[in-house]
């Protein structure tokens, strides 16, 4: 399994990193995670969009799922023909999003993306992924995604506070992606984690490997990824930086 960052930054883009959004790989199957500000511009360098099985939303900030629109008039309006795309997100995603659209903005995004409600305790089999959920603490109905494959698992934190049960969630996975917006002395609202909570909730599940993302933009990564290592122990810990690609378990890996 492979994941491909396509962009990191947390609530807004950076000038050199975009929001969030990551691909997915694994054997024959493509999924688009988040699709943040930006982000559709990276995964064009990286694959054909019209190949992808389906994109997954955690939640419906702008900074997650902004690109959805993108994507939308580069499908529905194809000079080859109009294309559909799977969509998986939280319950009330197309009359959310669709607003923006006008009246039948609902109807509009729905015909281009087939949708498929999912929720906190739900299993879905998309190609070569078993995708699970959580519901996070964070404003709006915004869920964790953990990933498994025969290779091995991924955990993506999506947003979160500090009281969602994520390091159960993530129990074991061989990589954790996870939101670290806050820095010491640099605190917000709580609907986010600091980076040394990051690393607190990686030891605490026991994962391979953790990868720091969601980063405010105005803050160092490098400080967070020292102060999620301060409290991670023996575990690796990189930031997720637009264009970084983790390695996840083992076995074969599409190329791209």
């Amino acid at each position: 399994m492979r994941l491909h960052v396509l962009g990191s930054s947390g609530g807004y883009p950076a000038s050199d990193n975009p929001s969030t959004g990551f691909l997915l790989e694994h054997g024959a199957t493509r999924l688009w995670i988040d699709a943040g500000n930006g982000t559709f511009a990276v995964l064009q360098r990286l694959t054909d969009f019209t190949q992808l099985d389906a994109l997954v939303l955690s939640h419906l900030h702008p900074d997650h799922c902004a690109d959805l629109y993108s994507l939308h008039i580069a499908l529905r309006y194809r000079v080859d023909g109009a294309l559909r795309l799977p969509l998986y997100g939280p319950p009330g995603t197309l009359e959310a999003l669709g607003g923006l659209l006008g009246a039948d903005g609902a109807e509009n995004l729905g015909a281009t993306f087939p949708f498929h409600a999912v929720d906190a305790g739900d299993t879905v089999e998309v190609g070569d992924f078993r995708l699970r959920f959580l519901r996070t603490d964070h404003p709006g109905h915004t869920l964790a995604i953990r990933a498994e494959t025969d290779a091995g698992t991924l955990t993506y934190s999506a947003d979160t506070g500090p009281n969602a049960d994520l390091a159960g969630f993530a129990q074991g996975s061989d990589l954790l992606v996870c939101e670290a917006t806050y820095q010491e002395g640099k605190v917000g609202a709580p609907v986010h984690l600091t980076a040394r909570q990051a690393g607190e909730t990686a030891r605490h599940a026991g994962v391979r490997e953790l990868a720091v993302t969601h980063v405010w933009p105005t803050f160092d990564p490098q400080i967070a990824v020292v102060e999620a290592r301060s409290a991670a122990g023996d575990i690796p810990v990189r930031w997720a930086r637009s264009g970084e690609v983790f390695t996840v378990g083992s076995g074969p890996a599409a190329e791209i």
